[in-house]
């Protein structure tokens, strides 16, 4: 019997562990602060154990403890590189589904000469992303072409009969970490050019899209895209792009938001104030009843707007005191959208992921444009989309990892065709399918 222990029983962790549970011979552990969050995940199921500890914080001493083949950590990022050391001191393999940070880069060649493999950057968005680019540019090299460019976009929305509040978004993780996204950094190619947008000002360069038949979308760029020239082996590619997908409206929010310093982290005092006065006092104003009027002027927009709309809506003109004395102007915000940007039960999310390369092939001068698109549902009462794409790729890795189908040893990305092509397969028989077109152009 092969042993998986998991770190953490948030959001994503269920489908992640229920399919390792469907497999023969697998036997897994999950650890979490939460004994609800365990109950959930695990469902008492004969082949799980429940811990309840720390997982962060006493991950050397509970992976000694469990002694298990491989670890996949749903911690948050901060965790990859402590949880990765404590891996290769036990010689245990390891699966994460956030970004490849430069401490767990660090110990590729430990791992290899260990044997063991560290499998970053597996879930959705990096995750399958990753693998539908990596099949496509080996599907273009195999047949003599060249890239010109390379554009991927990706988004976890509510669908359309459950988008109902005016910001078009309902929260798949925690809201500080959506709100702290909005000072992003953004640097992308285009056409040979170098563009980069600091500290949130790739919202101020959105576009808008039409995804077949969900309708019309924005899309803005998503942190530094030219890492994966290299990343995807294509250095001769002149327009490389990754964005974020979001209904329309949320861009010019955003923007408005970090002009009226609404995503900040320094520290305030809060005694004695209510939402309007929180409100006035970023617009400037000292008199709590000139709110509205401040922010207007401020913005230079009119109270008809729809960003003055979303911003009543979500309770930030309301005479209600804040809930806390001392805080930043990110958690007043963070406080709201925990209160009002929520899924209810019954509801369904959705996740939209397209790749768009472009090729040339010089033997018989042809251009082709290759799409790859990933529209995927929530299930009402069950799994939400974001939770399953997010929590199967590191769980099917992890499978074949045990199972001997992926060898490569060392910290990796899924682009590996051993990696790509098998958990891809297998995503498909788990019901979540990447549609492809080629045209030419």
């Amino acid at each position: 019997m092969k042993s998986v222990l998991v770190f953490g029983a948030g959001r994503v962790a269920r489908p992640c562990v229920q399919y390792l549970l469907k497999q023969e011979g697998i036997f897994v552990t999950v650890v979490d602060m939460a004994p609800e969050n365990l109950q959930r995940v695990t469902g008492n199921h004969p082949k799980s154990a429940s811990v309840v500890a720390d997982a962060g914080r006493d991950s050397g001493s509970i992976i000694a403890s469990v002694r298990p083949d491989l670890v996949i950590n749903l911690l948050p990022p901060a965790f990859m590189a402590p949880v990765a050391r404590q891996c290769l001191e036990a010689g245990v393999h390891l699966v994460h589904p956030a970004y490849l940070d430069a401490e767990t880069l660090a110990l590729d060649g430990q791992a290899k000469a260990a044997g063991l493999t560290f499998l970053a950057e597996l879930g959705l968005d990096p995750g399958i992303d990753h693998m539908s680019a990596a099949r496509t540019v080996k599907f273009i090299r195999d047949r003599g072409g060249r890239v010109e460019s390379f554009r991927s976009i990706c988004g976890a929305l509510p669908s359309a009969e459950a988008n109902t509040n005016p910001w078009g978004y309902k929260l798949s993780w925690a809201p500080a970490s959506l709100i702290g996204a909005s000072k992003r950094d953004a640097k992308v190619l285009l056409d040979g050019e170098v563009h980069e947008w600091p500290n949130g000002e790739t919202y101020e360069h959105a576009y808008m899209e039409e995804t077949d038949p969900l309708g019309w979308f924005e899309i803005y760029a998503n942190a530094d895209s030219l890492p994966y020239l290299e990343r995807y082996g294509i250095p001769e590619a002149k327009t490389i792009y990754r964005g974020t997908i979001r209904y329309v409206g949320w861009c010019e929010t955003v923007v408005a938001m970090n002009a009226l310093g609404l995503v900040e982290t320094d520290g305030q005092d809060f005694s004695g104030m209510t939402y309007r006065g929180f409100m006035a006092r970023a617009a400037g104003e000292t008199d709590p009843a000139k709110a509205e009027e401040a922010v207007c002027g401020k913005l230079g927009i009119g109270r008809y707007s729809a960003i003055f709309e979303r911003f009543a809506w979500l309770g930030l003109f309301d005479d209600r005191p804040l809930p806390f004395t001392q805080g930043s102007a990110r958690d007043v915000i963070s406080h709201l959208f925990g209160e009002k940007l929520v899924y209810t039960e019954g509801e369904r999310d959705l996740v939209i992921l397209k790749d768009e390369m472009v090729a040339v092939y010089p033997e018989s001068g042809k251009r082709l444009r290759y799409t790859s698109t990933l529209v995927d549902f929530g299930i009402p009462g069950g799994d939400s989309s974001i939770a399953r794409t997010t929590g199967l790729p590191p769980a099917i890795a992890a499978r074949f990892i045990l199972e001997g189908s992926i060898q490569a040893t060392g910290v990796l990305t899924p682009v590996l065709p051993e990696i790509t092509d098998t958990v891809l397969a297998e995503l498909a028989r788990e019901g979540i399918v990447l549609e492809e077109e080629k045209a030419e152009i």
